[in-house]
């Protein structure tokens, strides 16, 4: 995207993606991470031991639901999970946007516009 293409829905949906995983489910985290479902009985150990550490960092996530959810294709996961962190976690997102152009910054601790080049350290 560029200064002249910028579309605020997409640059928000990507950016609440990147910075504010956390607030998506550990359901959603799993499968918007993830091409391929990671469940606990797989045959190779990287992947157990992956299974092991996303239990760890997000807590237990049915692999009967890891394995449904994979039916939807992965772009839709995507904007299923940003869409319901919109719809129900919106007042915990850092929207950092610039004052001059009131676009969104690259990150939410950002102090340089990309789309403008306002500086507001």
């Amino acid at each position: 995207m560029t200064a002249d293409t910028y579309d605020d829905d997409i640059a928000l949906r990507a950016y609440v993606l990147q910075h504010f995983p956390h607030l998506m489910t550990p359901l959603e985290r799993r499968v918007t991470e993830y091409i391929a479902p990671i469940v606990s009985n797989a045959e190779d150990s990287k992947i157990q031991q992956l299974h092991e550490f996303l239990e760890d960092r997000d807590g237990h996530v049915d692999d009967v639901d890891v394995l449904s959810a994979f039916h939807t294709p992965h772009d839709d996961r995507i904007a299923n999970a940003v869409e319901r962190v919109l719809e129900t976690r919106r007042g915990e997102l850092i929207e950092n946007r610039c004052s001059k152009c009131q676009r969104l910054a690259r990150t939410p601790a950002a102090k340089q516009c990309l789309w403008c080049g306002h500086d507001w350290h």
